[in-house]
């Protein structure tokens, strides 16, 4: 019989599948299929399935692969993956982690869910000037709905990085057995490769580099729904041959039309035959006679079966057609499934949308010899169109995502400084373009290399390279030679591996180019956590490498990922805690000022302060105009001259810098330079208006010179910008309650608590607004709410102090021996718990806690005073007034507690008959507390044995306006009236004279 060209393989359920192709392609089935060979006896049943090489392999879409299902590849590398990073995840919040999530109001909730897409990735407006215009609010997603979970538990967070890095590493393995067809062994050197590599340990283990993994997942899955595009337009490519032939041809010559459907294809025979031949193998050889009798033996036992089952796919491929025809193609559909995909990876972070790109890269490197048709000049063929029409609509997409992006970018771009990125600042242009060249190669050196890590390549981290002649320069010669050399073997090999290093390198290449500073200015000079897209490619790369080196290659494997293993190991160490992390980053690069500036901030917050001034004024030394290097030295030193020097050093190098402004600011009001500090702070809210303790302060100072309203616009001009920030609403309350306007401060703050129930602050400020407003119990409630959330001692001390003031003694005693217990160095708790023993009248107990005070603190007023009283109780009076002498000494601050002690001098002293002295405590008690009666009854009545009557009915007139019930004060009123006919002046009250 005549070959007809129609091979006919018995699928599931004895149902056909055909194979067109042209007789001339077909080969000798490969090891694992169904052709006959000499060990192998053909089987004559009607299962029988014969392979056609053509169609497995020729447009390496679809080849079935005669391996293993690839579960154990899979499982593989997800393990690894989870593996490497297991002892990460008992990491703390560390860097980038402390702005981006711990007080970002947009994942911790305070800002409600909208929010974040107008923010940036650090929680400022995008249209704010000190934006970073770094907008990624899916991934603010993500760690809003981690914090719902877990709260601000590190490790929820750590796990979802985890297992997010281990779906990157799946799809990674996907992509090369389903896409690029690389051999098993080869995709699971490569998964291995990337699971474990250290570079990744900063996307990883930190936190924020959630983004650079969520974009990774979106940057594969692109590609393969890109890829699914080219195999439904080759499959359409194919079903239109199929039905062109159809309508002018019998079913009987089906396979004969085929042929003739193929043409085009043929024009291309040498070349295919060629490639064919260099990919050899067992599927090489010549079309036999054993292989002719398979194909008759096939033929014929389905012969009839395949005809019907040709007219029912007829009809379905008429139905398709006519789709076709309406503009309906499943191809364009997931080019556009693509496009959405590399969008919604732009709002986990920009780089993304790179992976359109590397789309039309992998659709170049599969068609290019179609593409060589246009060098050639010939008309472009079918499968040539369809690259076309994708790359088109990748064209379309890449440019609309890139607007949308300048649009929500809002015209304007990130502001950087020469810190940030100091080559982008020089005003050399052989600095700039040297240093940038070189800048690559030291990445591809982090990736070979990956031994000297950093998660701060900041400042002279790199230094810039500043001549042709800086021995450098070879590296990045070096660099680039290898990537043409590389880009050159791709396209000289043949089959997957051509394939693959050639989509290694588009994948190390295009996703890396936006961090080149070649069509922006980035804000960085190295960052690790940018490698983890590129990374996928170099993966590839070297896995392609490892192929090649026969017996050698599973040591070779089995020796990287060892190392690449217990490196990764080791850094998750380095980033559990922030000392872990400072402590690495200082010995990785000494040099750098950036690190002792963090290892100093560190020490600071640990209270060891000789250490972090030390680091501090390294960090100046190695860069001088670190500006916040200076002002953090200068909150250090008691010596305010330097401070100062120090503070103006800092707005000497960053003009714009807020915080310098507001501390120099707090400096001027602590020597007295009222009107220089409110200046300062008026400089640093143009520059930042939503610093919140600048707001907060300029406005107390506003109050303080009489200038309520002008306190109050600032409070309100905060709180437009920031509606939702329960902290704006706490300020506002704290300002409207020492205006005076006690229930409207209760509204805002039952309005930062609605908006963050567990803001301590605001709970402890409305305990003591309740407190004001004699709501006991309702303070009662919210200083416990307080103490449930943080035992502060000072909130014990306020519930404390709760109990005392309401005579609730043995509760107010349990609460300061808490607070004693839990923190024994604290001595104003001793003081009250005597005050409190001393009205339950424990004299000895009282005595004992104050004198423990007056041991340790000789002057402490507060115990003198209490220790005075107790002494006056028992009788001892030569001591209470030597005690009283000492506590009154001096004392002026804070007027309300010194005007007691000055009143108990007094009243001392009154009773030793010491009038003068004891009429001067007491004008000084009530010039310090005007509401003090007791002051102003015994002063009057002072007055009134001396014969100075106008001034002992002054004050007599005082105390009975703020006590007119007081019977002693009435008794002696009317003693003055009817002695010295008083009862004449019209102020003299009603009550008085009728008596």
């Amino acid at each position: 019989m005549r070959d007809t060209g129609l091979h006919v393989k018995m699928g599931k359920e004895g149902r056909t599948q055909t194979c067109q192709c042209s007789p001339k392609r077909r080969r000798r089935g490969s090891p694992g299929s169904s052709s006959p060979s000499a060990s192998s006896p053909r089987s004559s049943s009607p299962s029988l399935s014969l392979s056609c090489r053509r169609c497995d392999e020729g447009n390496a879409y679809d080849a079935p692969s005669a391996e293993p299902p690839p579960t154990w590849v899979y499982m593989l590398v997800w393990v690894a993956s989870v593996l490497v990073y297991f002892n990460g995840l008992n990491g703390d919040f560390v860097h980038d982690d402390i702005s981006a999530i711990t007080t970002n109001a947009d994942v911790i909730g305070t800002n409600p869910i909208s929010h974040v897409f107008f923010n940036d990735y650090w929680g400022k407006p995008m249209s704010d000037p000190l934006s970073h215009k770094s907008y990624r609010p899916f991934t603010i997603l993500t760690f809003r709905a981690n914090y719902q979970l877990f709260g601000l538990r590190p490790f929820g967070f750590h796990l979802v990085n985890i297992l997010l890095h281990s779906c990157v590493c799946l799809l990674l393995t996907k992509l090369l057995l389903r896409v690029v067809r690389v051999p098993q062994g080869t995709a699971l050197s490569a998964g291995l490769i990337f699971a474990t590599h250290p570079i990744h340990t900063e996307a990883v283990t930190g936190v924020v580099g959630r983004a650079d993994v969520l974009a990774a997942i979106t940057f594969l899955a692109a590609i393969l729904s890109y890829h699914r595009a080219m195999e439904c337009d080759r499959d359409e490519i194919r079903r239109t041959y199929y039905i062109k032939e159809r309508e002018d041809d019998s079913t009987s010559s089906y396979c004969d039309r085929w042929e003739s459907a193929t043409a085009d294809e043929e024009q291309d025979k040498a070349d295919e035959e060629e490639e064919m031949a260099e990919e050899g193998g067992a599927a090489g050889g010549e079309y036999t006679t054993e292989y002719l009798m398979a194909d008759l033996v096939s033929y014929e036992l389905v012969k009839k079966e395949a005809a019907a089952s040709l007219f029912r796919k007829a009809e379905a491929f008429d139905r398709e057609e006519r789709n076709h025809r309406e503009g309906s193609s499943e191809g364009m559909v997931w080019v556009r499934r693509a496009g959405i995909l590399a969008a919604a990876g732009t709002l986990c972070k920009e780089n993304a949308v790179t992976s359109l790109a590397v789309c039309a890269a992998w659709d170049l490197i599969l068609h290019r010899k179609h593409v060589r048709r246009l060098f050639h000049k010939k008309p472009p063929d079918k499968p040539l169109e369809g690259v076309i029409r994708r790359l088109l609509c990748l064209s379309s997409m890449i440019c609309g995502i890139l607007l949308l992006r300048l649009l929500l970018q809002g015209g304007g771009s990130p502001v950087f400084s020469d810190q940030d990125n100091p080559a982008a600042c020089s005003s050399s242009l052989i600095t700039r373009a040297l240093t940038f060249a070189y800048l690559p190669s030291f990445n591809g050196w982090l990736l070979l290399c990956p031994w000297k890590l950093s998660h701060d390549w900041q400042m002279a981290s790199v230094p810039l390279l500043t001549s042709a002649l800086d021995a450098r320069n070879v590296f990045s010669f070096v660099f680039y030679g290898v990537i043409l050399l590389l880009f050159k073997a791709g396209w000289s090999l043949k089959g997957y591996e051509g394939r693959a290093v050639l989509l290694g390198l588009a994948m190390l290449v295009l996703p890396f180019l936006p961090a080149t500073n070649l069509f922006f200015t980035v804000g960085f000079v190295v960052a690790e956590r940018i490698l983890y897209i590129p990374s996928v490619g170099w993966s590839l790369v070297v896995s392609i490498g490892l192929s090649r080196v026969g017996r050698l290659r599973a040591a070779s494997l089995l020796l990287l990922m060892m190392a690449f293993s217990c490196r990764t190991i080791q850094r998750n160490r380095d980033w559990e805690s922030r000392a872990t992390l400072a402590i690495a980053g200082l010995k990785t690069l000494p040099h750098n000022a950036k690190m002792h500036y963090n290892y100093a901030n560190l020490q600071k917050d640990l209270g060891h302060m000789d250490l972090a001034e030390y680091h501090y004024r390294e960090a100046i030394r190695l860069w001088p105009e670190h500006s916040s290097a200076h002002n953090n030295l200068a909150t250090l030193l008691n010596d305010t001259s330097e401070a100062e020097t120090h503070f103006r050093l800092a707005l000497k190098a960053h003009p714009q810098h807020a915080r310098a402004y507001y501390n120099l600011a707090s400096l001027k009001k602590r020597q007295g330079g009222l009107a220089e500090a409110m200046h300062l702070l008026e400089k640093s809210l143009t520059h930042d208006a939503t610093n919140k303790d600048a707001v907060s302060a300029l406005a107390g100072m506003y109050v303080d010179a009489g200038r309520p309203a002008d306190a109050e616009r600032l409070h309100l001009t905060l709180l437009r910008a920031r509606p939702f920030d329960p902290v704006v609403h706490n300020n506002y309350a704290a300002f409207l309650h020492t205006v005076g306007r006690k229930h409207a401060a209760l509204h805002h703050y039952q309005t930062a608590l609605d908006l963050d129930p567990e803001h301590t602050v605001a709970l402890v400020n409305t305990a003591m607004l309740m407190r004001s407003l004699r709501h006991n119990k309702q303070a009662e409630i919210l200083y416990k709410r307080a103490l449930e959330l943080t035992w502060d001692p000072e909130i014990g001390e306020s519930l404390g102090k709760l109990y005392l003031n309401t005579g609730r003694l043995e509760e107010a005693s349990l609460t300061f021996s808490t607070v004693l217990r839990l923190y024994p160095h604290v001595v104003s708790s001793r003081v009250y718990l005597a005050r409190v023993k001393l009205q339950q009248k424990c004299y000895t107990d009282s005595q004992e806690l104050l004198l423990q005070v007056l041991s340790e603190e000789p002057h402490h007023q507060d115990a003198l005073f209490q220790l005075s009283l107790l002494y006056t109780y028992t009788n001892r009076t030569q001591e209470a007034l030597a005690l009283a002498h000492r506590a009154a000494h001096n004392c002026s601050t804070p007027p309300a507690f010194c005007a007691h002690i000055h009143a108990h001098y007094a009243d001392l002293l009154k009773d030793r008959n010491h009038d003068e002295e004891a009429a001067q405590n007491y004008r000084v008690a009530v010039a310090l507390e005007p509401s003090l009666t007791h002051a102003h009854v015994n002063l009057g009545a002072l007055y009134h044995t001396k014969g100075n009557y106008q001034q002992a009915w002054h004050h007599y007139l005082t105390a009975h306006g703020q006590d007119p019930s007081n019977s002693l004060l009435r008794e002696n009123m009317e003693k003055l009236r009817r002695l010295h006919h008083i009862s004449q002046v019209p102020s003299l009250p009603n009550c008085l004279n009728n008596s």
